[in-house]
Formats: C-alpha cells, structure tokens, sequence
C-alpha cells in the first residue's frame, strides 16, 4: 500500500476519523478488561468524519487523490 500524500485533516490537523453511522463492537472479557473481537457496521453506507473538528471526509475523491479531503 502507498502511503497518503497527506494522512491529515485539512481543517484541524487531526490523524484520527470516525464512522456515521456507527458501528458496533463484539467485545469479550478476559484478564479484567474488555477486547474487541469484531466490529461490524450498522449499515451498508456510512460517512467519515474527523474526530477532533467533526469536518465531513469525501471519501471517494480521498480515495482517488491519495490524500484527505473534505465534502464542501
């Protein structure tokens, strides 16, 4: 896999993204703490999001330029 171009958020700088609608996670217990198993989504269409200023991603234009870029 080639590395992003720019793996940031081009609002806040921020590595980090999440997932609308959400997923949810199959956890276990074991050694006094929870562990994913698995997440599974809740649908089959979800958007990404940056985690520190909540900017929309356009996934498939972030796909096809190999770097991050928001929905305007």
């Amino acid at each position: 896999m080639k590395p992003a171009k720019n793996p940031k958020c081009p609002s806040c700088n921020s590595e980090e993204f999440i997932t609308k609608p959400n997923r949810y996670d199959i956890l276990k217990f074991g050694d006094n703490k929870f562990d994913v198993v698995k997440s599974e989504f809740t649908e089959d269409k979800y958007k990404i999001f940056c985690r520190e200023c909540g900017d929309e991603v356009n996934k498939k234009s972030s796909v096809k330029n190999n770097k991050i870029i928001l929905k305007t």
